[in-house]
Parts: C-alpha cells; sequence; structure tokens
C-alpha cells in the first residue's frame, strides 16, 4: 500500500508533530510505502493530497485539525482516495460527528486499517467544507480565534462568552426548497454533520452521507433563553430550542448583511450572496 500522512504541526498546540514517529512505526508494521509532509504554508494539504493522487497513493492520513483535514479532503473529492483521520486539533467537530477515536494512536491505527466509505460534500460559494460552515455570529468568533495567539476549547469559549451579549442580529434572506424567508438571525449555521466540536451539537439528525443538510437559522435569545440554549447545546438537545428554525435541503441561495464565513472552523471573506450546495458520495472517508 502507498499512503501519505500531511501533519500540520500548529495542531494540537504543536503535539500533533508528535505523530510522525508512529505514523512511520505503523507503516513499517503494515509494509506500506509511507511519504510524510508538513504544513508550512496555506495551500500545502490540498496541494499534497493532489500530488498524493497523481503517485497512486491508496489511502493519505491526515494529522490535524478541520482545517487541516478540510484542506487535504479539497485535493481527493472525486478521486476515489480515502481520507483517513487523526483528529488534533481544536474542537475535531468532524470527526467527533463520524464516531471516530478521539486518542491520537487509535485514530492512527484505524485511519491505517478501517474501511472507507462514500460522504457528501458541501461547498459556499464553491468552497469546500465537509462538516459545518455558518455566518454571523460564529463567523465573526472563527476570525477573532483565528487571529488569537492561544489555540485550544477554552480559548474559543472566552471568545464566544467576551461577544456573544454584545452581538447584533445580521439580517438575512434564505430561498431554499422554492421557498423565501428573512430573518434577523444571531447565525446561520450549514450542517452537513451534527456539531461544531468540543461536544456542541448544533444539529443532531445532520448525517454525512444521507444526500441532505441542514440549514440551522438561529435567532439571539434573551439572556436566560441563551444560557438554556448553551446547555441544550451541550446535551444534544437544541431542537426543542424555540429560537432555532430548520431548512433540510440540498441547495440554497443566502443573502447575508455581512460578508464573513466559517467553512469548517476556518474564516473566509464569503460576500453577502453566499450560494450553498452539496455534493452526495464524493469524498471516501475511513471510518
Amino acid at each position: 500500500m502507498k499512503a501519505v500522512a500531511v501533519i500540520n504541526p500548529r495542531s494540537g498546540k504543536g503535539k500533533a508533530v508528535s505523530m510522525r514517529e508512529p505514523v512511520e512505526q505503523l507503516a513499517r508494521q503494515f509494509g506500506a510505502e509511507l511519504h510524510v509532509h508538513l504544513v508550512q504554508h496555506a495551500g500545502d494539504g490540498t496541494r499534497f493530497a493532489q500530488q498524493a493522487v497523481a503517485h497512486g497513493a491508496h489511502r493519505v492520513i491526515t494529522i490535524g485539525g478541520d482545517g487541516t483535514l478540510n484542506a487535504v479532503a479539497a485535493g481527493l473529492v472525486g478521486s476515489g482516495v480515502p481520507i483517513g483521520i487523526v483528529p488534533m486539533g481544536s474542537g475535531n467537530g468532524y470527526a467527533r460527528s463520524l464516531g471516530l477515536p478521539r486518542d491520537p494512536e487509535a485514530a492512527l491505527q484505524l485511519a491505517f486499517t478501517g474501511t472507507a466509505r462514500q460522504m457528501d460534500v458541501c461547498y459556499l460559494n464553491d468552497r469546500l467544507f465537509l462538516g459545518t460552515a455558518g455566518i454571523g455570529f460564529d463567523a465573526r468568533v472563527a476570525w477573532e480565534f483565528d487571529q488569537s495567539a492561544g489555540r485550544g476549547m477554552w480559548n474559543y469559549a472566552r471568545l464566544i462568552i467576551k461577544h456573544v451579549l454584545g452581538a447584533k442580529p445580521m439580517r438575512t434572506v434564505t430561498k431554499a426548497n422554492n421557498q423565501t424567508r428573512e430573518d434577523h438571525v444571531l447565525m446561520l449555521v450549514f450542517c452537513n454533520t451534527r456539531e461544531f466540536g468540543n461536544g456542541a451539537v448544533i444539529s443532531p439528525g445532520s448525517r454525512p452521507d444521507d444526500g441532505l443538510a441542514e440549514l440551522r437559522i438561529v435567532a439571539k435569545p434573551p439572556l436566560l433563553p441563551m444560557l438554556t440554549a448553551f446547555v441544550r447545546l451541550y446535551n444534544g438537545r437544541i431542537d426543542g430550542s424555540p429560537y432555532l428554525t430548520n431548512i433540510t435541503t440540498n441547495y440554497a441561495k443566502v443573502h447575508q448583511a455581512g460578508t464573513l464565513a466559517h467553512l469548517d472552523g476556518e474564516p473566509v471573506e464569503i460576500g453577502h450572496e453566499v450560494v450553498f450546495r452539496l455534493e452526495p458520495r464524493r469524498l471516501w472517508v475511513v471510518g
């Protein structure tokens, strides 16, 4: 077997690079021909994945967070080459939604030996995401988190607490399933999988292999209902919130007053007009 490992040294507060020796040992154990690449610049993950496909790799293993996974997957969509996942990021929303091991050693073993299955992929304005994407409040938090020195769940939570009370609702106009609606939202989240990461389940019914996505339109609650909503987010009962509206679809157009978005937690400048689409069964994922 020809395998490629793509490691982001920044992930896991710098611990992801420590997986280089275990992945090399496992490759020797299975008699695999292995090439290891370290991500240094934006676009490296996609380029390494494309090179792996061109050179006949049988499997590409990504060791990092959701952003690293997104970049590598962008080079594998439609290729038929499976991606194995060792989640070592701040949130690991995609791996958690799939029920993959959170222990790096166990995840690495599965990435080498597990069976691949076909998963849906999604796009905002032709930019790929695998798990969740969003506009509004969560996009602004993603932008600030990306600029901050600290990583990890607690720094992300700190930014949410810092900004959520003062966050102003944003006007959106959503066209989906031959219907148009206008809202003033805290955020609008496009969900191919269940959670943002770290156990925050924004869309309990989302599955990455069912050919559909959920658009979660979240209004801003008053203070006490907001605290209840946070509890619901972490106990899997957010569907019971009166401040949440769901649209199930595979295509939508959204006009937003802002211009920001996040894709699998990575901030992007997306513009006012946002086109969402889902492409079914386009990526092979080991799990």
